[in-house]
C-alpha cells in the first residue's frame, strides 16, 4: 500500500513538473502572425465597443466576403467580423458567441453550407494554442489543474505537427492567409488586390441532414432571447456552379431551416449565390467585386429584417 502511494505522489509530481515545464517553455503567441491568432484581434476589438453592436459570426466567407465598415456605415452600428474557419464548427462559433455578446448585440450568423456541428478537432487545437480563450468553445470541461494540462499537450502536439509538416512541405508564408492579412473589422483585406484562382477550392457534396445544426441553432436562439439580443440566420456567399451541383440537397436543407428554425432568415435560398468570376479562391471566398456586391446585397437583405427595421436610414 505504501508502495501505491508513493507511486501516486511520484506520479503527480510529474505530471505537475510537466505542466510547469510546458508552461515555461510556452512561446509568447499573442504577436503570433499566424492566421488563426486572429481570432485574438476580433475579440480585442469586439472588447474596446460599447453595445449595441453587429456581431458577424460564421466562417472564413465572412473574412473574404464582407466590407464590415459599409456594414457600420449603412446601419450606424459598429461592426465586428467574428468570422474565422468554417471547420472550427458550430457549436464552436456558437460558443464563442455565448462568451462575448451582450446585451442589445445584433448577431448575424453566416453559416457555409459545409458547416457541421463539432468541426476538425485539430483545427480547433491550434486555435486554442494561440487563443487559450478559445478552449472551452469546443470542449465542455471545466478549467482545472488536469484539464489545463491537457489543454497543454493538446495544443503543443497539434503545433509540433503543423511545424514539422510546414518544414517537410516547405510551405511559405502566405500574404492572404495571416493574421496581417485583417483589417481592424477582421476583414480580409489582402486577396482584394491579386488575381483570382483559376481552380476554386473547398468544393464538397453537401449532406442534406441538418437536424443537428438546426438543433443547436435553436438552442442558440433560446440564449439570444434570454440575454435580450437579436439575431437571424443568413446564407454566406456560394458559387453558381457548386450551388447547382447541390442545388437538390440544399433545397431539402433550406426546407428543413424555413419549417424548424426559430432564428429569423435573412433571404432566400439563392440570393447569396454568384458567378464564378465573383470568387478568389474557395467557393466561399469572394474577390474584389465579389464582395462590393455580396456586401451590398447583404444590407438590403438585413434592412429588411425585424432587428434592423426599426433604424431611420
Amino acid at each position: 500500500m505504501k508502495k501505491f502511494i508513493r507511486n501516486i505522489a511520484i506520479l503527480t509530481f510529474l505530471l505537475i513538473a510537466f505542466a510547469l515545464v510546458l508552461q515555461l517553455s510556452a512561446s509568447d503567441n499573442s504577436r503570433s502572425t499566424e492566421y488563426l491568432a486572429a481570432l485574438t484581434d476580433k475579440h480585442q476589438r469586439a472588447a474596446s465597443i460599447q453595445s449595441p453592436r453587429i456581431l458577424l459570426a460564421g466562417g472564413s466567407n465572412l473574412v473574404f466576403g464582407i466590407n464590415s465598415q459599409h456594414i457600420e456605415k449603412a446601419f450606424g452600428m459598429p461592426v465586428v467580423n467574428l468570422g474565422l474557419h468554417a471547420k472550427l464548427g458550430l457549436k464552436f462559433m456558437l460558443n464563442e458567441l455565448r462568451d462575448i455578446a451582450r446585451k442589445g448585440d445584433i448577431i448575424v450568423l453566416s453559416i457555409e453550407h459545409s458547416v457541421t456541428t463539432n468541426g476538425n478537432l485539430e483545427l480547433q487545437q491550434m486555435t486554442a494554442y494561440y487563443n487559450p480563450v478559445a478552449y472551452p468553445y469546443y470542449t465542455d470541461s471545466k478549467h482545472n489543474i488536469v484539464t489545463s494540462l491537457k489543454r497543454k499537450i493538446e495544443n503543443h502536439h497539434s503545433l509540433f505537427k503543423n511545424t514539422v509538416s510546414n518544414y517537410i512541405e516547405k510551405v511559405k508564408d502566405d500574404a492572404v492567409y495571416t493574421r496581417n492579412g485583417l483589417n481592424a473589422y477582421g476583414d480580409g483585406i489582402k486577396h482584394l488586390s491579386l488575381p483570382s484562382h483559376e481552380v476554386l477550392g473547398s468544393r464538397a457534396i453537401i449532406k442534406e441532414d441538418r437536424s443537428s445544426e438546426i438543433a443547436l441553432l435553436n438552442d442558440f436562439y433560446d440564449f439570444v432571447q434570454e440575454k435580450k439580443m437579436r439575431v437571424v440566420f443568413s446564407y454566406g456567399a456560394y458559387e453558381r456552379t457548386e450551388f447547382q451541383k447541390n442545388k437538390v440537397a440544399l433545397q431539402k436543407i433550406h426546407a428543413a431551416l424555413q419549417s424548424q428554425l426559430t432564428i429569423e432568415m435573412v433571404g432566400a435560398l439563392e440570393d447569396f449565390v454568384y458567378p464564378t468570376d465573383h470568387f478568389f479562391d474557395s467557393v466561399y471566398h469572394l474577390n474584389k467585386k465579389g464582395q462590393a456586391l455580396h456586401t451590398q446585397n447583404l444590407i438590403q437583405k438585413l434592412k429588411k429584417s425585424t432587428p434592423f427595421q426599426h433604424m431611420i436610414y
